[in-house]
């Protein structure tokens, strides 16, 4: 998991090329403006979804998992908590569908990450993650989280 500013995102393009093209997304400023819903790019280990929806829960029901898909998280409006668990304790509760790419568990607690606008999370494929949970209140949030094939 990486946690930074959004101006940070180039510190870790040798890593992963793909945020590249996700750093021309966001300086060309349409992210806000999008229509909901699920878009490519023209590098095909590359796709967004920018989504918008309450925060409801304070704890994680499930944490989820990617084995293929590495996610950059990043709020476009309001705030919300996003917690990650520890590996080893996690249980698997939903088995991986592969069409999704995630399975679904239980397990500890380790780090609480409050997002904002103005930083990212990279979250990893195999990094159990509770994205949608309440940071201090409910809150209206718009996000947009590409998905990296990894």
């Amino acid at each position: 998991m990486i946690i930074d500013r959004i101006e940070n995102l180039s510190r870790y393009a040798l890593l992963l090329p793909q945020l590249n093209t996700i750093i021309s997304l966001i300086e060309g400023g349409t992210l806000h403006t999008l229509p909901l819903g699920s878009y490519t790019t023209d590098d095909p280990s590359l796709r967004y979804v920018i989504m918008r929806y309450e925060t409801v829960l304070e704890e994680p029901e499930l944490y989820e998992i990617h084995r293929r898909d590495a996610d950059v998280q990043i709020l476009l409006s309001g705030r919300e908590r996003m917690d990650v668990a520890d590996r080893e304790g996690f249980v698997t509760t939903v088995e991986y569908d592969q069409s999704k790419d995630a399975l679904f568990g239980t397990g500890r607690k380790t780090v609480s990450y409050h997002a904002d606008t103005s930083h990212f999370v990279l979250f990893f494929a195999g990094e159990p993650h509770a994205p949608n949970l309440i940071d201090s209140e409910e809150r209206a949030v718009k996000k947009v989280v590409f998905k990296i094939i990894v």
